[in-house]
């Protein structure tokens, strides 16, 4: 049985190859564009070039250009000035729906009741626009895949990572929806989803059209990731939509009542109540997965993508 899927994608770097698994491990059915990463138009047009490149048949949806509330910025130092490092692409030939990204999310709500996943790589904007203008998307929705998230070791702040920064009114709407949720967290990814030099050096080596993709898009999250946070690029995306399909990635997750701070200098912050105090939980989240088995998945990918 097919799983159906939307990805909600700021898209850059690693987003792009997020899109690329999500389309082989899903039936996906739409990719909805929001603000974040880089410039909203960039963002577009690196999701549409990026279908076009993989000749996938799936719809881009422009969502929401801007965070519900307060001021955020762009990241092109971490991505490239267009996102996808600075590679030179040529105007895509297709175009965006005309229909929004919110009433997209909405629609596919209903004609895929009770079947459609959400993952949800960035900004939160889109699915809680879509949950604040119709409640019941929450019966709906079978689950929900969060990339967002840290616990102490922030990407963009000291506390916060940036999906939730971005914004993080849309982050509190979306976890306290009653959505079936997981989240896989800034830190997992970094232990997770890091790929080394050797690992880039067997992906260059793989040479096909997908791993030519890989290594353009990301060279610039290659060299921001080893002069700021480790020893290669991060795939937090990547990560979330692999762990979305194969669940036995997931080598230890709990349970908790999540909240994200909205104001002052910790803004973005993800709250965990890690004893339970408030007696609820709202959603699961990955504390520990498996490296070895998301670098399998993602050079087998590059390997056979044409």
């Amino acid at each position: 049985m097919p799983r159906y899927a939307i990805i909600d994608s700021d898209t850059a770097s690693d987003d792009t190859i997020a899109i690329l698994l999500a389309s082989k491990f899903f039936k996906l059915l739409g990719i909805t564009i929001v603000a974040g990463n880089v410039k909203f138009e960039n963002e577009i047009k690196n999701a549409l070039f990026t279908v076009e490149y993989f000749n996938l048949d799936v719809p881009v949806f422009i969502g929401s250009s801007r965070p519900i509330m307060g001021k955020w910025r762009t990241v092109e130092e971490v991505h490239g000035n267009n996102g996808i490092g600075d590679w030179k692409i040529q105007e895509p030939k297709i175009s965006p729906e005309r229909e929004h990204a919110v009433d997209a999310i909405i629609r596919l709500s209903k004609e895929y009741e009770g079947e459609l996943e959400i993952l949800a790589v960035s900004p939160l904007t889109n699915l809680a626009l879509a949950y604040l203008k119709d409640l019941n998307i929450v019966k709906r929705i079978k689950k929900v895949w969060i990339m967002g998230g840290a616990f102490s070791r922030g990407n963009t702040t000291p506390i916060a990572e940036f999906n939730f920064w971005v914004d993080p009114e849309a982050a509190e709407i979306v976890l306290n929806a009653g959505f079936d949720i997981t989240i896989v967290p800034w830190e997992t990814a970094e232990d997770a989803a890091e790929i080394t030099d050797d690992e880039w050096k067997k992906i260059e080596s793989i040479n096909s059209k997908a791993s030519t993709f890989f290594i353009n898009v990301n060279k610039t999250l290659r060299e921001y990731s080893k002069k700021y946070e480790g020893r290669g690029s991060i795939h937090t995306d990547s990560l979330t939509v692999t762990i979305a399909y194969d669940n036995s990635l997931i080598l230890q997750q709990g349970e908790f009542k999540i909240d994200v701070e909205t104001c002052s200098i910790s803004r973005g912050a993800m709250l965990v109540d890690w004893y339970n105090f408030s007696k609820s939980k709202n959603a699961k989240i990955v504390l520990k997965a498996d490296k070895q088995k998301f670098i399998n998945y993602l050079f087998s990918i590059l390997e056979q993508s044409a």
